[in-house]
């Protein structure tokens, strides 16, 4: 995107656009896939199975899909108040939706709940104690996304949420020769990664939870992604809803021949970190420390397409 770089005073600005994986909306299924195709050649997984999920929507959806290929029934909690459109996406891969009162980690804990009682598989990509097996395998499938890219970076920017994408993108980026620099964007008001990293060991965060980012919308990190993420991951910016906003604008409405992306907020927070970091006064110290300037090659992980129409109108249009 030169048009961009040059506006924001880089040398090459890329986006990694997961937008179209595998035909859906979200970069999900390289992890869902992996795990339950891994799980099913060891023979934990057969035809009939039932396997569950708690989701904001994409990871859902990866986990509809690839139970739907592989012959199995699926379940997918989400919070009461996660978009009808991403329910809807979900259910038309063929999972019944189980709408729970509270967040997604109370969803969570009623499908850990229900799983434990019926004995279904759960195929989680945020991890617990004695569950991280399926979220490191989940994790493991995210680094193809990297395996992807052939230029080096001295930046990649990518979305935070419970950690499991920032593990994938940070450990492929810290075998690369040249180790590009991970910074970490997440929504003020879910800001889990940024508090765990502060204290030193994973943390929950108080307070509402009504960013439209919803895809990162969650109270706690998976401390197997937070364990493996913390020594190779360089910054964590949480960011206002206004800068996911405007990184969906500008994705929308590319300048100078800019290839255009239609992204949701969570799809854009990366760059809606990078527009902070280039534009706010005050994160000054955090562009020296990464040496962003006019010769700086940097990437950010567009991770989900438009998952929810309505905001994205609201968003174009406002």
């Amino acid at each position: 995107m030169p048009a961009l770089a040059g506006r924001l005073g880089l040398g090459t600005l890329v986006a990694k656009d997961e937008t179209a994986r595998f035909g859906l909306n979200a970069f999900k299924l390289l992890g869902g896939l992996f795990a339950i195709e891994t799980l099913i050649a060891e023979g934990a997984i057969r035809p009939r199975d039932t396997l569950v999920c708690a989701s904001e929507g994409n990871h859902g959806r990866a986990v509809a899909r690839a139970a739907r290929d592989a012959g199995c029934r699926s379940r997918v909690y989400m919070a009461g108040d996660a978009a009808a459109a991403r329910g809807a996406a979900i259910a038309g891969e063929g999972a019944e939706v189980v709408r729970v009162a509270g967040s997604y980690d109370d969803a969570v804990r009623i499908m850990r709940a229900e799983a434990a009682d019926h004995g279904w598989t759960i195929v989680s990509d945020t991890s617990w104690d004695g569950y991280e097996r399926i979220p490191h395998l989940i994790m493991l499938g995210y680094t193809r996304m990297i395996d992807e890219i052939a230029d080096e970076f001295d930046a990649v920017f990518v979305q935070g949420g419970v950690g499991g994408l920032l593990c994938g993108v940070a450990s492929a980026c810290a075998v690369l020769p040249r180790r590009p620099s991970v910074v970490c964007v997440e929504p003020s008001q879910a800001a889990c990664l940024m508090a765990s990293a502060r204290a030193g060991h994973p943390v929950a965060v108080e307070g509402p939870l009504n960013t439209s980012m919803a895809g990162l919308r969650n109270r706690e990190v998976s401390p197997l992604a937070f364990e493996a993420a913390q020594p190779i991951v360089d910054a964590y910016i949480a960011i206002d809803d206004a800068w996911a906003h405007d990184a969906m604008r500008r994705f929308a409405r590319p300048e100078g021949g800019d290839p255009a992306i239609a992204a949701g907020a969570s799809g854009s927070a990366a760059l809606g970190g990078l527009l902070a970091v280039c534009a706010e006064p005050s994160m000054a110290p955090v562009r020296e420390r990464l040496q962003l300037g006019p010769t700086s090659r940097v990437l950010v992980v567009v991770s989900e397409g438009v998952t929810d129409p309505q905001l994205q109108s609201q968003v174009l249009n406002a």
